[in-house]
C-alpha cells in the first residue's frame, strides 16, 4: 500500500492490518518522498516509525527526476505510479492500495468541471484499475469524516498535510464551497454519483470507440496509423475526435491526450486536406479518403546507440559494436543517402521518421527497409495492441 501519514493512509494502514489479522497476507508499505517539501521527510519518518510499531515492513522511495520544466504535478504524479509499480514488483505484490476517499472523487469533479472538462475527465475514479500491480481504491465509497472518526476510536495519530489549508491549491479552494453546495443539495455523495455516471458514459463512448476503430484505422509495422477519412466522418463526431485521438497516442506513445480545442481544430483542417502537426505527430491526408497519423520526426530524440528501445517505442539490438553510433529518425539527410528509397514502395513522410543508426552524418543501417549492416528493430507493441488498448481497464 502507498502511505504518507495522512489521515486517509493511516486509517486505509489500520483497516489493512485489522483485515489482516490472521496475517494470511502479505502487507508492505511505500512512502512516496519528492524531495518537493521541507516536511516530507518527517512525515516518512512517521510512517516508518508507526509501521514498525505494527510490524509491517516500510520502504521510502525517492524522487529526483525533475528537471524543472514541464508541469509539475503531473511529473509527480507520474514518478509516484512509476516507482510504486516497480516497488511492487520487485517485492512481488499483486495489488496497491491507496487511499482515495469518497471526497477525493468529488473535489477532483469539481476541478474538472471548472477547466470544461468532458466525460472522461468527469468520469470517477475507479475502485480497481490496472494489472501488476492492481492499483485499488478500498475507500472511495467513504467520506473522509467517517476515517478520522475510525482514527479516533481507534486513538490513532495522524499528520496533518500543510498543503491542505494552503489556498493556492484548487483542492484546497474546492473543499471550501462544499458547505455552500450542500445548501444547494450538491453533497459529496451527490457529487460522486454523478462521477460514477459519467465513468458508465465513458465505458460505452470507449467501446463505441472501440467498434470504429476496428472498421476505420489500420496501423502498420511501419508506427503508422492509416485512418479512412470516409468511414471516420460516418461517425459520431466525438466518435471521430477520439479515433483521431486514440491514433496519436499510439503513435507518440504517451498517455496523455492533446487539449481538446487543439484536437478539434485538427481534424476539422484535415478534412480540408491540409497536413496537420500536434503532440509530436505528424498528421496528413492522402487522396481524398485516407489520413496517416505518423511521428514527427523532428519530435524524436537522437540517443546513443545500444540494445534496448528509441522513441519508447521501438525495440532495437544489435549484434557487433558499431563505434560512437547513434539512433536517430531517417529524416531529409538520411533519406538522401538512400539512392533507391522509391524502390520501396513507400511513402515519403513514413520514411522520414523510420529510426535509422548514424555514425557521425552517415546513416549506416535502415533496418525497416534492410539498408545497410544488419540491425534488428521492432515495434514494442503488438498491433493488435492499438484495439486492445483503445478502451480503459
Amino acid at each position: 500500500m502507498r502511505f504518507r501519514g495522512g489521515g486517509d493512509s493511516v486509517a486505509l494502514l489500520r483497516a489493512m492490518q485489522a483485515w489482516n489479522a490472521d496475517k494470511y497476507h502479505k502487507i508492505c508499505v511505500a512512502t512516496v518522498h519528492h524531495n518537493l517539501r521541507s516536511e516530507a521527510q518527517t512525515e516518512a519518518d512517521f510512517v516508518a516509525s508507526l509501521c514498525a510499531n505494527l510490524n509491517i515492513p516500510h520502504e521510502t522511495l525517492y524522487w529526483t527526476g525533475w528537471d524543472g520544466t514541464g508541469n509539475l504535478q503531473n511529473a509527480a504524479r507520474g514518478a509516484r505510479r512509476a516507482l510504486l509499480r516497480q516497488w511492487a514488483q520487485d517485492l512481488d505484490l499483486s495489488v496497491v492500495a491507496l487511499g482515495h476517499t469518497q471526497d477525493d472523487q468529488a473535489e477532483t469533479f469539481l476541478m474538472r468541471l471548472a477547466r470544461g472538462s468532458g466525460v472522461d475527465g468527469l468520469a470517477a475514479m475507479q475502485i480497481q484499475t490496472g494489472h501488476n500491480p492492481v492499483w485499488l481504491r478500498p475507500f472511495l465509497n467513504v467520506p473522509r469524516e467517517m476515517l478520522r472518526a475510525y482514527l479516533t476510536d481507534l486513538q490513532q495519530s495522524w499528520m496533518e498535510d500543510t498543503t491542505n489549508t494552503n489556498e493556492a491549491y484548487d483542492r484546497v479552494k474546492v473543499r471550501k464551497i462544499f458547505p455552500l453546495l450542500s445548501d444547494l443539495g450538491l453533497t459529496v455523495e451527490r457529487i460522486a454519483q454523478t462521477a460514477q455516471h459519467m465513468q458508465n458514459a465513458k465505458i460505452a463512448l470507449e467501446k463505441s470507440t472501440l467498434r470504429a476503430a476496428k472498421l476505420c484505422c489500420v496501423p502498420d509495422i511501419y508506427g503508422a496509423v492509416k485512418i479512412n477519412l470516409v468511414k471516420l466522418q460516418t461517425e459520431p463526431e466525438d466518435i471521430q475526435y477520439r479515433l483521431l485521438c486514440r491514433a496519436m497516442k499510439w503513435v507518440n506513445t504517451t498517455v496523455y491526450k492533446p487539449r481538446f480545442s487543439s484536437l478539434k481544430r485538427v481534424l476539422q483542417t484535415l478534412k480540408t486536406g491540409q497536413s496537420q502537426t500536434l503532440a509530436g505527430c505528424f498528421i496528413k491526408p492522402v487522396l481524398p479518403d485516407q489520413l496517416i497519423v505518423m511521428r514527427e520526426y523532428s519530435a524524436m530524440v537522437p540517443v546513443p546507440f545500444k540494445n534496448g528501445t528509441f522513441d519508447q517505442r521501438w525495440c532495437i539490438a544489435k549484434d557487433k559494436a558499431f563505434g560512437n553510433a547513434t539512433v536517430a529518425p531517417l529524416g531529409e539527410t538520411g533519406l538522401a543517402q538512400i539512392k533507391n528509397w522509391r524502390d520501396f514502395g513507400i511513402m515519403r513522410d513514413i520514411l522520414l521518421q523510420m529510426p535509422a543508426v548514424w555514425q557521425n552524418d552517415v546513416v549506416i543501417a535502415a533496418p525497416l527497409i534492410d539498408f545497410g549492416q544488419d540491425v534488428t528493430l521492432s515495434l514494442k507493441a503488438d498491433l493488435n495492441d492499438f484495439y486492445k488498448n483503445t478502451v480503459s481497464h
